[in-house]
C-alpha cells in the first residue's frame, strides 16, 4: 500500500497524521523507518503489551475496540508486528482457554486491518498458532475447545492463502487487487475465485460451529465477538468474487467454463444471507457492526451495474514508429475500399428501408380508409335491415288482425314465414355481397404489395451479390491470415499450460519441503519432550536410589542396637538361666539370619536399580546423539529444497 492507503487507516484509527514524516514513510532509500506519529518506541512496545493484556483478559468478555485498535496503530506506525506476537507469547494465554481464543480474534483483527507487513510477518508464527490448538484439551473446561481448533485452522488456511496470492489485503478489496495487479490472466482469475471460495467455505463451517456453541444461560458476549472479523472477511471475499465473475464474464465469450463457480457463488449466497439474517437478531452484534443485507437471489452476472472496476488490461509496451510496409498499404487500401463499399450498400438499403415505410404507411392508410367504408355500408345495411323488418312486423301485424277476422288460414301464415326467410336471406347475400367486395379490395391491395416487395428485393439482390462477391474475396485474405493467427496461438496456448503446470508442480515442491520442513521441526520439540521426561524419569530414580540406601542403612543402625541389647540380655540371662539364655540366643540368631538374607535381597534390587539407571543414561546419550544426527538431517534437507526452488530463476 502507498501513501494514500497509510492515510486512509490512519485517519480512521488516530485520526491524525505525521507531517513530513510521511514523505520519508514510503522513500525506498530510507534503511531505517521512521513512525507516522512523533512517539517513543519503548513507551509505545509497554502500552502494547498492556494493551494486548488488557485485550485478552482471563474474564469471559469480548477484547474491547480501543485495545485492538491500538494494536493495529502501532503495526502502521513502525511496519512491523513482531512486538504483538511477542507480546502474546510471553502474556499466560495459553493456560487459559478464553485468553486463548481472545488472543486468537485479537491475531485475526490485527490481519485484516494491520500494515501488509503484518501478514507476512503472521506466517512466520504458525507454530505458536499450532501451540495454541493443541494445548486445549478436547472440549475444554468452558467448552472453547472445539472453537480453538477451529479458529487455528482457518487462519492458517488465510495465511497459506496470502502466501499464494500476496496481492491481497486483509479486507480482500477488489479495487486493491486491480491496482497492484498487471495481468488478467483467466486461468489465474479462476484459480483465484476458486482458493476465495474455499476460504468462504471455512468461514460458513466456522461461523455454524460458533453458532452451535452458543450457550442459553451463559454469557456468550465473547463467542459473538468472533463472528464481527468473520463478517467483515465474508463480505469482502463476497463482493470480489462478485467483481471478478462479472468482469470474467464480460472477457470471456465461453459461458459453459463459467457454470461450475456461478452454481458454487449461487450456494454461497444463499448461506452468506442466511448467516447475515442470524447474525442480525443479536443486539450485541449489531451494536459493535453494521451486518450487510442481501438481496432474495445472487446478483446477475452478466450485469456490471456501472460500479465494478473492470479488470486491468495487459501492460503494452511502447514500439518505436516503423518504416511503412508496402504490404500494410496494400492492405489498408483494400480496407478503404471495403469501407466504401459497405458504406454505398448501406446507404442503398437506407433508400429502400425508408421507401417501403413510405409505401407501408401508404398501404396502411388505404386500409383504414377502407376499413371505414365498409363499417359504414354495414351499417347502412343494418339500418336497412331494421326498417324492412319493422315494415314486415307491421305488414304481419295487419294480416293477423285480417286473419282474427276471417277466421286463421293455414297457407297466409305459411306466406308469410316464406316473405321473412326471404328477406333474412336477402340480408346476408347483400352482406356477402359487401366482403366480397371488401376481399377483391385486400386482394388487389396485397398483389399491389407484393409487387413493390418484388422489385425491392430485386435490387437487393442485385446489390447483395455484388457484394457477396467482393467479400468472399475479402474473406479468403483474412481466412489466411486468421488461420495463421490460430496456429500461433495455439502453440503460444500450448506453451502457456505447460509454464503453468510446471508453476504449479514448483508451487507443490515447495509445499512439501515448507512441510517436511516443519514436520521435522516438530519431530525435534517432541523428542526434546521426550529428552526432558527421561532426565526427569532419571532424577527421580537416582533420588529413590538414595532414599532407599538411607533407609536401609538406619534399618540396619537399628538392627546392630538390636543385636548389641539382645548380647547384653544374653548374658544377664546367662548369668541367671543358662537354658533359657540358650534359647534365647538361638532365636535371636535366627532372626539374624533372617535380617542378613533380607539385607541382601535388598543389596540386589539396589544393584537392580543401580544398572537401570545406568541403561537410562546410555538411552539418554544415545537420543542426544539421535537429535544432533536430525539437526544436521534438517539442514542437508533444507540445502537441497532451496537449490531446486532456486533452479527455475
Amino acid at each position: 500500500m502507498g501513501l494514500t492507503d497509510q492515510r486512509r487507516y490512519l485517519s480512521r484509527f488516530s485520526g491524525g497524521g505525521g507531517g513530513s514524516r510521511q514523505t520519508d514513510f514510503d522513500d525506498p532509500r530510507d534503511s531505517v523507518h521512521y513512525p507516522t506519529r512523533p512517539v517513543d518506541k519503548d513507551k509505545a512496545e509497554a502500552e502494547l503489551t498492556i494493551n494486548i493484556q488488557k485485550a485478552t483478559s482471563p474474564e469471559e468478555t469480548a477484547p474491547k475496540q480501543r485495545h485492538v485498535r491500538k494494536s493495529i496503530v502501532y503495526t502502521w506506525d513502525y511496519r512491523s508486528s513482531l512486538s504483538i506476537w511477542t507480546s502474546l507469547r510471553v502474556q499466560p494465554i495459553l493456560a487459559d482457554e478464553v485468553q486463548t481464543f481472545k488472543a486468537l480474534i485479537v491475531v485475526h483483527k490485527v490481519l485484516q486491518e494491520g500494515h501488509p507487513i503484518t501478514i507476512k510477518e503472521g506466517q512466520g508464527q504458525t507454530s505458536w498458532l499450532e501451540t495454541c490448538a493443541r494445548t486445549v484439551s478436547s472440549d475444554g473446561q468452558k467448552g472453547y475447545g472445539a472453537l480453538i481448533r477451529a479458529y487455528v485452522s482457518f487462519i492458517l488456511s488465510k495465511l497459506r492463502f496470502h502466501r499464494s496470492h500476496p496481492e491481497f489485503n486483509g479486507l480482500f478489496e477488489y479495487e486493491e487487487y486491480v491496482s497492484l495487479k498487471g495481468i488478467d490472466d483467466p486461468n489465474q482469475g479462476y484459480g483465484t475465485i476458486t482458493d476465495l471460495m474455499d476460504l468462504q467455505d471455512q468461514i460458513e463451517s466456522f461461523q455454524k460451529l460458533i453458532f452451535a456453541h452458543f450457550r442459553p444461560s451463559a454469557n456468550n458476549e465473547c463467542r459473538i465477538s468472533a463472528l464481527v472479523p468473520l463478517i467483515k472477511e465474508s463480505w469482502g471475499i463476497y463482493r470480489f468474487i462478485t467483481s471478478m465473475l462479472r468482469a470474467m464474464y464480460r472477457r470471456t465469450d465461453d459461458r459453459d467454463a463459467l457454470e461450475a463457480p456461478r452454481q458454487r457463488y449461487n450456494s454461497q449466497h444463499y448461506s452468506l444471507r442466511k448467516f447475515y439474517y442470524e447474525c442480525i437478531g443479536l443486539k450485541y452484534l449489531t451494536g459493535l457492526i453494521n451486518v450487510p443485507k442481501l438481496g432474495q437471489g445472487p446478483p446477475d452476472l452478466l450485469d456490471s451495474g456501472g460500479a465494478v472496476p473492470d479488470l486491468p488490461n495487459r501492460p503494452t509496451a511502447t514500439q518505436p514508429p516503423a518504416t511503412p510496409d508496402p504490404v500494410e498499404n496494400a492492405d489498408s487500401a483494400m480496407v478503404a475500399k471495403q469501407a466504401r463499399m459497405l458504406k454505398e450498400y448501406e446507404d442503398k438499403q437506407a433508400a429502400l428501408q425508408a421507401a417501403r415505410l413510405a409505401e407501408e404507411q401508404k398501404a396502411r392508410g388505404t386500409e383504414t380508409a377502407r376499413q371505414r367504408d365498409f363499417e359504414e355500408l354495414q351499417r347502412q345495411q343494418a339500418e336497412r335491415e331494421r326498417l324492412a323488418q319493422e315494415e314486415l312486423l307491421r305488414q304481419q301485424q295487419m294480416q293477423a288482425q285480417m286473419q282474427q277476422m276471417h277466421m286463421n288460414d293455414y297457407s297466409t301464415q305459411r306466406m308469410q314465414e316464406i316473405e321473412r326467410e326471404m328477406l333474412a336471406m336477402r340480408g346476408q347475400w347483400e352482406r356477402d355481397q359487401m366482403m366480397l367486395e371488401q376481399y377483391d379490395q385486400r386482394v388487389k391491395g396485397l398483389e399491389s404489395e407484393l409487387a413493390t416487395m418484388t422489385t425491392n428485393a430485386g435490387s437487393q439482390l442485385l446489390s447483395k451479390d455484388e457484394l457477396i462477391k467482393q467479400l468472399t474475396d475479402q474473406v479468403n485474405h483474412w481466412r489466411g491470415k486468421y488461420e495463421a493467427l490460430a496456429k500461433l496461438y495455439s502453440e503460444i496456448r500450448s506453451e502457456h499450460l505447460d509454464m503453468f503446470g510446471k508453476l504449479k508442480q514448483y508451487q507443490l515442491k515447495t509445499d512439501s519441503a515448507q512441510e517436511a520442513i516443519g514436520k521435522m521441526g516438530r519431530d525435534m520439540e517432541a523428542k526434546n519432550l521426550e529428552l526432558t521426561d527421561m532426565i526427569r524419569e532419571r532424577d527421580r530414580a537416582r533420588f529413590d536410589v538414595d532414599q532407599l540406601k538411607g533407609h536401609q542403612k538406619a534399618e540396619v543402625e537399628r538392627l546392630r542396637r538390636d543385636l548389641c541389647f539382645a548380647n547384653e540380655r544374653l548374658e544377664d540371662a546367662t548369668r541367671n538361666k543358662s537354658h533359657e539364655a540358650t534359647s534365647m540366643l538361638s532365636k535371636y540368631n535366627r532372626q539374624l539370619n533372617e535380617l542378613e538374607e533380607s539385607l541382601q535381597s535388598k543389596q540386589i534390587q539396589i544393584e537392580d536399580l543401580l544398572r537401570q539407571v545406568d541403561e537410562k543414561s546410555h538411552e539418554i546419550e544415545r537420543i542426544k546423539k539421535d537429535s544432533g544426527d536430525g539437526a544436521d538431517g534438517l539442514l542437508v534437507l533444507a540445502g537441497p529444497t532451496n537449490g531446486s526452488l532456486d533452479a527455475p530463476g
